[in-house]
Parts: C-alpha cells; sequence; structure tokens
C-alpha cells in the first residue's frame, strides 16, 4: 500500500519545501523530495520551458470575449446556483471562489476583496491563462492536467510570485460523456491553507456534477419526444434521437441495427458535434451518414433547443425502399425567408422578453400567437421562429385574414381539384395568419377541422389529404373581447393560444430606437448606393421625443424620406413636423437614469443626451455594448463622455 504524501500545511514544511523548489531551479531537475503530483508537474513546467520569475499569467480573452466565452459555457448558471446553495464559508476571509473551463481560463472570481485584489496583480483573474504550459505548476491548470482534484501550497508552485498563495482544484465534468468542462477552485493566502479548503472544493465540484447531469436527463427526454413525433409523421423513415456528442438515445424500430443506443457509430459521433455547433442559418438542408462502405444513407437534420442552447437532435434517414426521407419533398417550394432571429435587434427588457419567449417556441411545434400594435414586426417575428425551427427548409406560406372573402375563404385554404390551397401548401412546413382576428367563419371552421384532424379535403373533391404544419398567427386586436363578441370561434382562440409572444411598441423599448435607426440609416444608404450619411446627434434625441404610433414601419419610412431628402447630412430640421413639435414641445420621455448635474447656461439638451449616455451605458455590460446600442463607435462614446465630463465603466461585472 503507497505511503500516504502529505501536504506541507505547516511553516517547517514549507521551508524545507522552498529549498527543495531552488534545488529543482537551479539544476533544471525535479527533486524526489516533494509530493509525486507535484514533482511531475514540476517536471512538466520545465519541459515547456515555464519561466520561475513570470511576473504575471497571460489575458487571452478581452472584454469582449471574455463575454462570449462565459456564455457559451452553459454549464456556468449551474455552477453558480450550486455554489449559492453551498456552504459560503469559502467567501470567508483571504480566500475567492473561480472558475475555470476546459482550456484554463479563468471565466469569473467573487470572494474576499483584499485576495482579488493581491491575486489580480499576477493575473488570478477573469481572463487569464492558468494552464500548465503557460504558467507551470497550479491549482487549476494541476487539476486538469492531471484530471484530479489537486491542492497546490505555496512553494509547491512552479512560479515564484504564486508561492504567497494557495490553490485547491477539482475537475467538474459531464458524468454523461467524462469529458472535462471545467474547474471549481478556491485559492487564498497559503497561510490560511486548510485540508477542508480542498474537501470544500470536492463538494461543490460534486453538486455542479449533478447538477449538469440532472439538466442532461432533461435534455434527453427533449430529444426523445421529438423523435417520437417524427418517427410518428414519417413511418417509413428511419428516426433516431441523439445527444449533443452523437449518443443515440433512441431509435424507432425502422433504423438500421448499427445504429442502436446499444453502439456508439463513429459516423454519428463526427457528424453531431459538429451540426451542434453550427448558427441555424449555416445548418445544411441534408446530411449524409455512412453507415459502411456501400451504405451513405441522406437525411434531414432536426436540432432540439433548450431555451437559446442546441442540446442534441433528431435524424431521419431516407428508407432504401421509398427513397425518402418524405419531408425534403417540399424544398422547391421554398418562399423567400428574409429574417432570423439576428435581425431581432435590440436589448431592452421587453424586446428581450419577447425574443427569448420567440426562440423557445421555435424549438416545439407549438402554435404560437404574437400581439402587438402595428408596425412593431411580427411577420420579422414569425419567420424568425420558422427559420430557427426544425421546418426551416419546408415551406412558410402566409395568408392575410382581413383579405380572405367570404365567399371565396374555403377554396382559398383547402384548394380545389385544380390547384392545391394555402393549407395544403404549407404542409410540413409553417402557416403565419396574419390578423387572425379577421379570419370569416366559414374559414375558421375550415382551420379548425385541419387542426383537430390533421387532414383536409379540397373544395369539390372527397378524398381527403394529411397535412402536419404549424400555425403561427399575429393580430393587433384584442382575441378575448373578440370570442366574447362572436367575432372569433372560442375553440380556436384556445387551440392557438399556446405560446404568446407579445411585440413591444417602439416608444417602450428605449435605447433600442437609436439601434434601429442607426441601422435603418446605413441599410437606406446601401440600399441608394450612397457613402454613409452624417446624422447630427440631436436627430436621435429628437427620435426618442417622439411617440412613433406607426412603431419600426413609421421609423424605416422616415429614414428613407430623410435619406431621399436631406442630400448628405441629416439635421433636426429635416425631420417631419411631427418628430420635431415633440422635440421642441417639450423633453424626451425620460427613462431611469442617475442625475447628471447641469449648470449655468448648460443648453436643456445637451444635459438630456448625457443623462441617456449614461443610462445606456449603466444598462449595458460593457463600453463596447454601450456604443453598439448607441449606434456609434467606441472612441466616439469616449470621446462624447469626456465632453460631458462623465467616468465610463472600466470593469465586466459577472453574476
Amino acid at each position: 500500500m503507497p505511503a500516504v504524501e502529505l501536504i506541507p500545511f505547516g511553516s517547517d514544511a514549507q521551508r524545507a519545501l522552498e529549498r527543495e523548489w531552488l534545488t529543482t531551479i537551479r539544476e533544471r531537475a525535479a527533486t524526489g523530495a516533494v509530493r509525486s503530483v507535484v514533482r511531475s508537474s514540476w517536471e512538466r513546467s520545465l519541459g515547456a520551458l515555464v519561466s520561475p520569475d513570470l511576473p504575471a499569467a497571460p489575458v487571452v480573452l478581452d472584454e469582449g470575449s471574455l463575454i462570449g466565452t462565459v456564455e457559451a459555457a452553459d454549464w456556468l448558471d449551474l455552477a453558480r446556483r450550486a455554489v449559492a446553495e453551498h456552504d459560503r464559508s469559502f467567501a470567508g476571509e483571504g480566500h475567492i471562489l473561480s472558475l475555470f473551463d476546459s482550456a484554463a481560463r479563468m471565466l469569473t472570481a467573487e470572494g474576499d476583496p483584499g485576495a482579488l485584489e493581491g491575486l489580480a496583480e499576477i493575473n488570478f483573474r477573469p481572463g487569464a491563462l492558468w494552464s500548465e504550459q503557460a504558467v507551470g505548476t497550479n491549482g487549476p491548470g494541476t487539476a486538469l492536467a492531471t484530471g484530479v482534484a489537486t491542492h497546490i501550497v505555496g512553494a509547491e508552485h512552479f512560479c515564484a510570485r504564486w508561492q504567497r498563495w494557495h490553490c485547491a482544484a477539482v475537475p467538474v465534468r459531464d458524468l454523461a460523456s467524462g469529458q472535462i468542462l471545467g474547474v471549481v477552485d478556491i485559492s487564498g493566502f497559503r497561510e490560511r491553507a486548510h485540508p477542508h479548503t480542498l474537501n470544500l472544493a470536492l463538494a461543490l465540484a460534486l453538486a455542479i456534477e449533478q447538477s449538469v447531469a440532472a439538466r442532461e436527463i432533461g435534455r434527453h427526454y427533449l430529444a426523445v419526444t421529438r423523435m417520437t413525433q417524427l418517427s410518428h409523421r414519417y413511418p417509413a423513415d428511419a428516426a433516431l434521437a441523439v445527444d449533443r456528442h452523437g449518443r443515440v438515445l433512441l431509435a424507432s424500430p425502422s433504423a438500421p441495427a448499427e445504429l442502436s443506443p446499444e453502439r456508439a457509430h463513429p459516423a454519428l459521433r463526427a457528424l453531431v458535434p459538429d451540426l451542434v455547433g453550427r448558427t441555424r442559418d449555416s445548418l445544411p438542408r441534408e446530411v449524409e451518414v455512412a453507415l459502411a462502405p456501400e451504405d451513405t444513407r441522406r437525411g434531414v437534420w432536426h436540432p432540439v433547443f433548450d431555451g437559446r442552447t442546441v442540446v442534441g437532435g433528431c435524424l431521419v434517414l431516407e428508407n432504401r425502399e421509398t427513397g425518402g426521407p418524405r419531408m425534403a419533398k417540399h424544398a422547391a417550394r421554398l418562399g423567400p425567408v428574409r429574417h432570423s432571429f439576428a435581425d431581432l435587434a435590440g436589448e431592452s427588457p421587453a424586446l428581450v422578453a419577447a425574443r427569448d419567449t420567440a426562440l423557445a417556441a421555435a424549438g416545439t411545434d407549438l402554435p404560437v400567437l404574437l400581439v402587438g400594435e402595428p408596425g412593431t414586426g411580427k411577420e420579422a417575428f414569425a419567420q424568425a421562429i420558422h427559420q430557427a425551427s426544425d421546418r426551416r427548409d419546408r415551406p412558410l406560406v402566409a395568408v392575410d385574414c382581413g383579405a380572405l372573402s367570404r365567399d371565396q375563404a374555403q377554396r382559398e385554404l383547402l384548394g380545389s381539384p385544380t390547384g392545391i390551397g394555402r393549407l395544403e401548401a404549407a404542409d410540413e412546413g409553417t402557416l403565419f395568419l396574419d390578423e387572425i382576428g379577421a379570419l370569416p367563419p366559414a374559414a375558421q371552421a375550415v382551420l379548425l377541422r385541419v387542426l383537430e384532424v390533421g387532414e383536409l379535403t379540397r373544395v369539390g373533391e372527397t378524398q381527403s389529404r394529411p397535412v402536419h404544419l404549424r400555425v403561427i398567427g399575429a393580430t393587433r386586436r384584442d382575441l378575448p373581447a373578440a370570442v366574447a363578441s362572436g367575432q372569433l370561434r372560442p375553440e380556436l382562440y384556445y387551440r392557438l393560444n399556446v405560446m404568446t409572444v407579445e411585440l413591444p411598441a417602439l416608444r417602450d423599448r428605449g435605447p433600442d430606437l437609436a439601434l434601429l435607426a442607426h441601422r435603418f440609416f446605413q441599410a437606406t444608404a446601401r440600399d441608394l448606393g450612397r457613402p454613409e450619411i452624417v446624422v447630427e446627434g440631436e436627430v436621435f434625441t429628437a427620435f426618442q421625443a417622439y411617440g412613433w404610433p406607426g412603431n419600426l414601419q413609421e421609423l424605416k419610412n422616415v429614414v428613407r424620406r430623410l435619406m431621399v431628402m436631406a442630400g448628405t447630412r441629416v439635421a433636426l430640421a429635416d425631420l417631419p413636423q411631427a418628430i420635431r413639435s415633440a422635440w421642441l414641445g417639450g423633453a424626451p420621455a425620460s427613462r431611469p437614469g442617475p442625475a447628471v448635474p447641469g449648470g449655468p447656461g448648460r443648453p436643456s439638451h445637451i444635459d438630456e443626451e448625457d443623462a441617456r449616455l449614461m443610462d445606456v451605458v449603466n444598462r449595458c455590460r460593457t463600453m463596447a455594448e454601450a456604443a453598439a446600442t448607441l449606434g456609434i463607435t467606441r472612441s466616439t462614446l469616449y470621446r462624447r463622455m469626456e465632453r460631458f465630463g462623465l467616468r465610463p465603466k472600466r470593469v465586466v461585472e459577472h453574476g
């Protein structure tokens, strides 16, 4: 039985260790009189040519990259919850808790201010790299190098400047795959090192791993549920539910035996992670799966979402006898879909809530109701939902319900012996019913039957046809009031009112207005083939004062008119009278924000401008994000704040 290697917590043990460290640095060979885990790490550090005099760790993630990396690490939210629910004794005097990704880059840190400040001197802070290859022996880097819990104390660190500290680090794994997701680390002053520190880090890592495992079970359920729906829709084809690593969770009876859950097929392990990592706009219409040298099959990939995250998906593979998959037959009938979620710009709370709800709905086949004033972008939302769904390769058919005549409504929707109707045209795709509250009664009955039984009969025929479609309705009307008055059938309303997305009016979107106006100016300049136009700052301030009853469409029209009429520079005097009157007749609509001192002789519109700047800066996480929200460059934002005597935000807030 191997001897237990004691961690050198005491001062005598540390002095002895310092002598061994000096010998190792002088002779460029690790001494045998240290713990084996430390000796091996010192040898790796020497082999990597790490300088023992390194002053600080390298910072490899700038402000923007750090935010993107944190957002991409979808286990972090679970880690934060696990930490919040656990004993917070690590947050006592002299210690901090930090989380690293699998590349040893620090993502978050919190704890004692004194320890945070001291550790920041050596770049033990978010954005810095703490791998063994970069900075030698240390808790997080050595834990990742060995894959086991590690406590590095004082002079066990390879670099001299790290030896003032101790680090207890534990890898966090995805229990299903064994993959290391990152590291949880508790660091502090060397004098405060204690065996309990590593025990606490182990407990936190276990809690995080259990949370991740529980979430994975829920995600597997989403993929299996989606596969069940697809196997019912396409019984002749093989359907597979797979996780994000390409492991088969469930297979339909018609699936080849080599794609059973008990077997790990290399083709899926190579294909699926690439599909999971792609953006929605770059996903291929069809994929190929090489089951064997003589058996390569075509298939359609249906991503499965958990919120905004792709967590796996379903593959529907062709049947050799039928030449499927059947869903590919509609590819030639696709109409233009111009909008995706990337086009729904803005970060106001109301817009973010609407976008998040719509994105969640896109991962399902549930009906959606888009509710909002005219011009708020209901059609753009409908297209984005369709584009992000697994029906994006099938038709999106739009129906203006208010334009359907009572006499022709049934023929328009159901079709005739000589042609298909709108419902059949949307088979396996999405049906967008604009102003659904204006749908004639006869058309309501037709739509309700199709939704209930999944089939239709063309006018003048007796043969029923199966249809599988997803419905998105849009309205500016009060639908409950329409039900109460008898204008809308209650059973149709309750069947459609599953996922409701409330689209905010432009006047309720705060700083989004400047961002949208700036984008419209740029887009119109490109459309007209002109150099970018100069827009004076007072124009955007006046825009904020106006109520925009026509919402986004009115803003677009105003921008287009200004681009045509104002020449190369747009000033306050060029604006329509209604907008100028709103600006000159009273101050712009106020939004919560810090009070900004004025001063004798200071114009009121300058007060409003710097108040608007600080409002946006305080709402955003970074100066880059604030500049994007305002529709200006970051250097321009700094210059404006300097002119108004305002201080920029210089730190990234985490959590």
